[in-house]
C-alpha cells in the first residue's frame, strides 16, 4: 500500500488505485476543489482526499510565465505563507488565502501566483491521471513577442484555462476568445486579431488623412468620443491628430457598414463621410461629430446606437407599453412636453408615445437605466392596450373582505371591512374626538378613518385602501405592503412605524404617504406643477437641505420665474395638520407668512428663535401662534409611542416612550447620559434598562 506524506496535511495519505464507487459520499480534492474520480490519496483519520495527479505535483517548477524565479507549490501547511494574506492568480484571477486547503504555485519575492491549472507545464504527461482540472490547462509553446502598446513581452497562448474567458481584450474591450497574447504581470490581454492590427489604415469615413492606431485615447478634453457611436473612447482607437477624428477599433471592420436587426424592417447603411451635421430621426438629438446611418427606404438618418431602438418598451413611469415613432403626423400644431423631463418634444423627430393616453417621452428619457424596464413584444394575446394596465396603484388589495357598504352622495363606500394586518373588523368613522395616530403611516388622524371596536387599531381611509402588492414608478419590480415596528423610509429619510412598501427586488422600504406621491403634480406650496428629477443637485427650497435627496432625487419646477424651485421628499412628507402638546387647536401647515411682513416679527413661538417668512411653518389662526415645523413635530414624529419590540441586545422587550416628568431620572444604559426626547425602556418590573434612540441604532437589531 503506497503512502505519501504531503505538505498540506499532517497525516500520511494512502493511495487508492480504483474509483470509490462503493461510497455514496462525493469527495472533492483538497488541492483543486474538483470532484474526485479515479485514483486518489486519502487520509484514514480525516476526510481529506487528493487526486493522485494533484498529490504528486512537483513542489518547485520553472515556468515560462515567470522566468525570474522558480514557483513553489503552496497552500495549507506551508510555512512560507504565514498570516491571512490573499493571493490572486495572475492568469485566471482566482483568489487564495494563505492557510486554506487549496494549493497554488507562488513566487513569494514577486508575489506572483498561478493556479495549478494555469501553472502546469504543457509537456507534463497526464496519462494514468484522472482529474477534472486537466481539460482546462493552458497549453502551447508560449512564444514571447513584443507589441508596441505594452512595455513587457507578451506570451502567445493557443489554448487556455476556461476561466480566462472572464477577461477582456485591452484593445477592443470584448471578452477574450481563441488564441490570445497576454502579460500576466500586468493582466494585459490581446486577441490575436487585435495583436495583428495594422498601425495605420485608410478609412472611407475620413478620406483626408490616414488613421493611426493608438493604445490610449488622446488627452484633449472635448469631443473625446468615437465618431461612429459617440461613446467615450475605450481601448485602442484609430485616430487622426490633424482633424481630431477617431474610431474605436471594433468599428473599423467591414461588418459595421450595414446593420440589420429586428427593430427596423430595412437595413441601415453607414454613410462613408465624416463631419456631416444632422439631427437623428430616432432620438431627435444633434448628430454633429459622428458618422450617421441611413435607411434609404424610410428616408431617415440615425446614430449608430439608434439603429437598434426597441419598437415598444415598458417603463416605470407609465401604466401601458409605449411605442417608438420617427415622427408624429398631426393635423394641427400642438406643443408637447416630455412627461419625464418636461422639456418640449420636437415631434418632427423620434420619441416614444402611448397612443391611448396622449403620453409622450424623449427616447433618451425612456431608456434611462432607472426608468426602462424591458422591451415589449406585441402578440395576439396582448394587442388590446386598454386591458394592459400595469399601473402602480393597481394590484392585490389590502382590504381582504368588505362586510358592509353604504351609498353616500352617489358613491358606494365600504363602512365595515377586514384588513390583512388586523384580526378584527374595522368600522369607518368620521368623528375625530381625541388625538389619534394611524397604525399604517404614523400620521395623526384628521379625516375619515377605519377603527377597531375591540382595540385601538386605527387606519386612515387612504392607508386601508392602499394596495397590498403592486408596482411603483420609483422602482422596476413589484412592492409589497409589510407591517414593521418601525423603519426608515428610503424616500423621505424619516423613521416611521406601521406599514411600509418593501421592494421585492432591492428590499428598500417607503412609507405610504411617500408611496402615494405621483411623479408630477401640483402642490399647495407652489403655484405651478412640479415633477420628479432624479438628477437635480439643487437644495430643497423649503428646508435648504440637499443631502437627503442627492441620491434619490427631488421635485422641481422648470419655470424661469420660480428660480429653480425644488422640493424634497422630506418636506413633502409634512402632514397638513399637526398638534402640539401646549396648543389647544390643531396647527395648519402654512407655506408663506403673509401676516408678519417683517423678519423681526417672524418668531417661532416654541423655540423663540427667528423664522424665515418664506419657509413653511405651522400656524394656528385662532391663537395667532406660529412655529418651525421641526419644533412642532419633533425628531421622530411618525414613530408611534407605546410600540414594543424584542431586540437581541436585551433579554426583555423594549417599549418606545417619550420623556416626561416620571421618566426624568432614566439614564441610557449604553452611553450613561440622561435619556432625552424619545427612547426605549424596559417595562419589566425591577429592570431599569433604557437606551437612547441613537445608541440603539448603533447596536442594530
Amino acid at each position: 500500500m503506497k503512502k505519501l506524506n504531503h505538505f498540506s496535511h499532517p497525516h500520511p495519505l494512502v493511495l487508492v488505485e480504483e474509483e470509490m464507487d462503493w461510497i455514496s459520499i462525493t469527495y472533492y480534492c483538497s488541492a483543486c476543489h474538483q470532484r474526485v474520480e479515479g485514483s486518489s490519496y486519502n487520509c484514514s483519520e480525516c476526510d481529506v482526499c487528493l487526486h493522485k495527479f494533484c498529490a504528486e505535483l512537483p513542489r518547485e517548477i520553472n515556468h515560462p510565465f515567470h522566468l525570474d524565479h522558480p514557483l513553489i507549490l503552496g497552500g495549507k501547511g506551508c510555512d512560507q505563507y504565514p498570516g491571512f494574506k490573499v493571493y490572486q492568480c495572475n492568469s485566471c484571477g482566482r483568489r487564495y488565502r494563505s492557510g486554506e486547503e487549496l494549493c497554488f504555485y507562488h513566487c513569494s519575492s514577486c508575489e506572483f501566483v498561478l493556479d495549478i491549472g494555469c501553472a502546469l507545464p504543457p509537456n507534463l504527461s497526464t496519462e494514468n491521471f484522472k482529474c477534472a482540472l486537466l481539460p482546462n490547462l493552458i497549453t502551447g509553446d508560449f512564444p514571447k513577442l513584443k507589441h508596441f502598446s505594452h512595455q513587457h513581452l507578451l506570451f502567445f497562448i493557443q489554448n487556455y484555462n476556461i476561466k480566462l474567458q472572464d477577461r477582456s481584450c485591452t484593445a477592443c474591450e470584448e471578452p477574450i476568445s481563441g488564441p490570445v497574447y497576454c502579460c500576466f504581470d500586468c493582466m494585459f490581454f490581446l486577441h490575436q486579431k487585435c495583436f495583428d492590427l495594422p498601425l495605420e489604415i485608410n478609412h472611407p469615413s475620413h478620406r483626408k488623412h490616414s488613421l493611426t492606431l493608438l493604445p490610449n485615447p488622446p488627452p484633449h478634453p472635448e469631443k473625446c468620443s468615437c465618431h461612429l457611436c459617440t461613446k467615450a473612447y475605450k481601448g485602442f482607437i484609430y485616430y487622426c491628430s490633424l482633424c481630431e477624428f477617431g474610431l474605436m477599433i471594433k468599428y473599423t471592420f467591414s461588418d459595421h457598414k450595414v446593420i440589420k436587426n429586428k427593430h427596423h424592417e430595412h437595413p441601415f447603411t453607414l454613410v462613408a463621410r465624416s463631419s456631416i451635421p444632422f439631427i437623428c430621426d430616432a432620438c431627435g438629438t444633434n448628430g454633429d461629430y459622428c458618422i450617421p446611418y441611413v435607411c434609404t427606404t424610410c428616408a431617415i438618418v440615425v446614430h449608430k446606437d439608434c439603429t437598434s431602438v426597441p419598437r415598444s418598451i415598458l417603463i416605470t413611469r407609465h401604466d401601458h407599453p409605449i411605442f417608438h415613432i420617427h415622427f408624429l403626423e398631426e393635423k394641427e400644431v400642438k406643443k408637447r412636453d416630455c412627461r419625464i423631463c418636461h422639456d418640449e418634444i420636437n415631434t418632427e423627430y423620434g420619441c416614444y408615445h402611448c397612443p391611448g393616453c396622449d403620453y409622450f417621452v424623449h427616447l433618451y428619457c425612456a431608456m434611462d437605466k432607472h426608468i426602462f424596464i424591458q422591451e415589449f413584444e406585441m402578440t395576439n394575446e396582448n394587442q388590446n392596450l386598454n386591458q394592459m394596465n400595469l399601473g402602480w396603484l393597481s394590484g392585490e388589495p389590502s382590504i381582504t373582505r368588505v362586510l358592509k357598504e353604504k351609498k353616500i352622495r352617489g358613491e358606494v363606500i365600504a363602512i365595515e371591512i377586514e384588513h390583512f394586518n388586523h384580526q378584527c373588523k374595522l368600522i369607518l368613522c368620521d368623528d375625530v374626538k381625541d388625538e389619534k395616530c394611524c397604525d399604517g403611516c404614523g400620521r395623526s388622524i384628521s379625516t375619515s378613518f377605519y377603527c377597531c371596536a375591540e382595540c385601538n387599531y386605527i387606519l386612515h381611509k387612504r392607508c386601508a385602501e392602499s394596495p397590498r402588492k403592486t408596482r411603483h414608478w420609483t422602482c422596476k419590480g413589484t412592492v409589497t405592503l409589510v407591517p414593521y415596528t418601525y423603519f426608515k423610509c428610503v424616500l423621505c429619510c424619516l423613521f416611521c412605524s406601521g406599514l411600509g412598501y418593501t421592494s421585492d427586488v432591492t428590499g428598500r422600504i417607503s412609507c405610504i404617504p411617500c408611496f402615494l406621491i405621483p411623479d408630477a403634480f401640483t402642490n399647495q406650496g407652489h403655484a405651478h406643477s412640479i415633477f420628479f428629477d432624479d438628477r437635480t443637485k439643487m437644495k430643497c427650497t423649503v428646508c435648504h437641505d440637499g443631502g437627503r435627496h442627492e441620491k434619490i432625487g427631488a421635485f422641481v419646477c422648470k419655470r424661469k420665474e420660480c428660480d429653480h424651485f425644488t422640493l424634497g421628499y422630506t418636506c413633502l412628507a409634512l402632514p397638513n395638520t399637526a398638534r402640539y402638546k401646549y396648543d389647544e387647536h390643531p396647527l395648519v401647515l402654512t407655506y408663506r407668512d403673509d401676516i408678519h411682513h417683517y423678519s423681526d416679527q417672524c418668531v417661532c413661538d416654541i423655540c423663540e428663535e427667528s423664522r424665515d417668512p418664506n419657509e413653511w411653518f405651522y400656524y394656528c389662526r385662532i391663537c395667532n401662534n406660529s412655529a418651525h415645523f421641526m419644533c412642532v413635530l419633533g425628531k421622530y414624529p411618525f414613530v408611534k409611542l407605546g410600540l414594543t419590540h424584542k431586540y437581541g441586545f436585551h433579554e426583555h422587550p423594549l417599549t418606545f416612550v417619550k420623556k416626561d416628568y416620571y421618566l426624568d431620572y432614566l439614564k441610557c444604559s449604553v452611553c450613561g447620559k440622561y435619556c432625552k426626547g424619545v427612547f426605549f425602556k424596559c417595562n419589566r418590573s425591577g429592570c431599569e434598562y433604557a437606551i437612547d434612540w441613537d445608541c440603539r441604532e448603533t447596536l442594530g437589531n
